[in-house]
């Protein structure tokens, strides 16, 4: 069976914290939704089991046309499958494993510190998205990738392209990255140990890619992890923000805070649309066709809420028992930066109450939506005497 799942914008009355009614239809029916997505049609898959299904199965493609993407380019190995992906995700492989995630952790407080000793001068009062969550989340990134006043413009640019509101301007993004190929080449020169440099190495490398690889490779990491990587730390805040209990509990054990970083990961429906499968051959599911050529959609931040795999799904926990979740999707195209984000949100969350105990919400927190990006637009707070 097929369920109808309507394109939502931000309703006031959603709770910033839900995931979307039509998502949550399709999960309590065990059903298959129907959806359409600039002018294409497809099919979303919501329980926990058919997105491991959709992910998994290599009878769902991700290097099949899909109506939406533009045209293959070299590098671009989101749109890839095994063996071809994996040559890609091999060359990056040592840049994201826990290891180097915890590497990066000491950069990562002195870059909130940084951060909070601004706000603190200007305070009290702050918006916390672009003060911190955003500009902590870009100084990581940019010491990952070794960018150095590149960063900033680079950003800018990114942003210039993005927020397309129709398949030409989405197709386009694939097609508008002469300065990143501009910055690969100028790496090639420049001696370094960051991940930039080492896409661009042509010395002695298991892997050599070739500069518009490199590029694929890069504008790839750009546009998969670093606007959710921002919006998931300002999220986070907000909802320990917003859940005093949850933080008091944490206050009163900071060891919980592993845990309390996953049930962030889980609880969290910022990530609501997954990129789209192909069905390379007919697939029967829950009584539904969905055709060779179909698209599949799997709704990560809705399996996450699939009671058939947590206990009490909408209720925010941080003594939760950590399980697997899908934040960062699954199968081989789950997120490479993911070690990342969580010493990221770790860190961000530490070091503000910490710094400030008092900090406190300051007003409404208006939700930004972006194409399956669901997140605070502000998220202004105050400290100190009431």
């Amino acid at each position: 069976m097929s369920t109808e799942a309507q394109q939502e914008s931000t309703p006031t009355a959603r709770c910033p914290f839900s995931i979307q009614d039509g998502h949550r239809t399709i999960l309590e029916t065990g059903t298959v939704g129907a959806h359409e997505l600039f002018g294409v049609k497809q099919w979303l898959v919501a329980a926990a089991e058919d997105v491991k299904l959709v992910t998994n199965d290599p009878r769902f493609s991700s290097a099949a046309p899909s109506g939406i993407l533009g045209d293959r380019r070299p590098g671009w190995f989101s749109g890839m499958d095994s063996p071809e992906h994996n040559r890609y995700r091999q060359k990056i492989a040592r840049d994201f494993t826990l290891r180097a995630a915890r590497k990066q952790e000491e950069f990562i407080v002195r870059a909130a510190d940084s951060c909070l000793d601004d706000i603190e001068a200007s305070g009290p009062g702050t918006d916390l998205v672009p003060g911190y969550a955003k500009r902590l989340a870009s100084l990581a990134i940019h010491d990952l990738y070794g960018l150095n006043e590149e960063g900033p413009v680079l950003e800018g640019q990114m942003r210039a392209m993005e927020g397309g509101t129709d398949m030409e301007s989405i197709k386009r993004l694939t097609d508008e990255f002469g300065h990143v190929l501009a910055l690969v080449r100028a790496k090639r020169d420049e001696a370094g140990d960051r991940l930039l440099h080492r896409l661009a190495e042509s010395g002695e490398d298991e892997i050599l890619l070739s500069d518009e690889e490199a590029t694929g490779v890069f504008a790839t990491l750009l546009f998969a992890g670093h606007d959710s990587m921002q919006q998931m730390v300002g999220y986070s805040l907000y909802a320990l923000l917003s859940h005093p209990e949850q933080r008091a509990a944490l206050r009163e054990n900071p060891d919980l805070i592993d845990g309390a970083v996953e049930e962030l990961l889980r609880f969290l429906p910022l990530n609501q649309l997954g990129v789209p499968r192909v069905c390379v051959e007919d697939v029967e599911l829950h009584g539904q066709t969905i055709s060779a050529g179909d698209n599949v959609i799997p709704l990560y931040s809705t399996a996450n809420r699939d009671p058939g795999v947590f206990a009490d799904p909408d209720t925010f926990d941080i003594t939760r028992k950590p399980e697997h979740n899908f934040a960062f999707g699954y199968g081989i195209h789950g997120c490479p930066g993911q070690h990342l984000a969580r010493v990221l949100i770790k860190v961000a969350t530490v070091r503000l109450f910490e710094r400030f105990p008092d900090v406190r919400l300051a007003g409404d927190v208006p939700m930004n939506e972006g194409l399956g990006l669901f997140s605070p637009a502000e998220l202004r707070v105050t400290w100190g005497a009431e």
